[in-house]
């Protein structure tokens, strides 16, 4: 079975649900992933592990993510069956304690690989945000 587009944006959405809205826990987090102890790349170096971006989350609220039609899907392998995802997705939240319209905007850049397990479950191998843009009229984002 070869792991499609939208067998990807549908592992993605599944995890973002759980992240920013559901607001799940390291653990509910992790469950996604292939590896124990999983991190997200991100670009200024510091790497986040899912208690970490569990923290974050729960210092935001009205979270959505959009992600970006154009995803390129590449197969890397077929035992196991593994493909690399670069896309974009379109995310917004509000801190907390925020004003309603101080709406934080970005356009985050992921590059995933992902990987179907023996019993037919995808699972993020690697997560990497390439990049944060955040747009010109964005609230701006300090979590401290």
């Amino acid at each position: 079975m070869t792991i499609t587009k939208d067998d990807v944006i549908d592992l993605m959405n599944r995890f973002h649900q759980v992240v920013m809205i559901d607001k799940g826990d390291a653990a509910a987090q992790a469950a996604f992933f292939l590896y124990p102890e999983p991190r997200i790349f991100v670009p200024h170096g510091t790497d986040i592990s899912m208690q970490v971006n569990y923290e974050i989350h729960q210092k935001l609220v009205d979270e959505k993510h959009v992600p970006h039609a154009d995803w390129e899907i590449t197969p890397l392998s077929s035992d196991p069956e593994r493909v690399r995802a670069i896309g974009a997705v379109y995310w917004e939240g509000r801190l907390v304690d925020a004003a309603q319209d101080a709406v934080i905007k970005c356009v985050v850049g992921e590059d995933w690989i992902v990987q179907r397990t023996p019993s037919g479950d995808l699972k993020i191998a690697l997560y990497i945000n390439t990049y944060h843009h955040f747009l010109p009229d964005s609230a701006p984002m300090n979590l401290a």
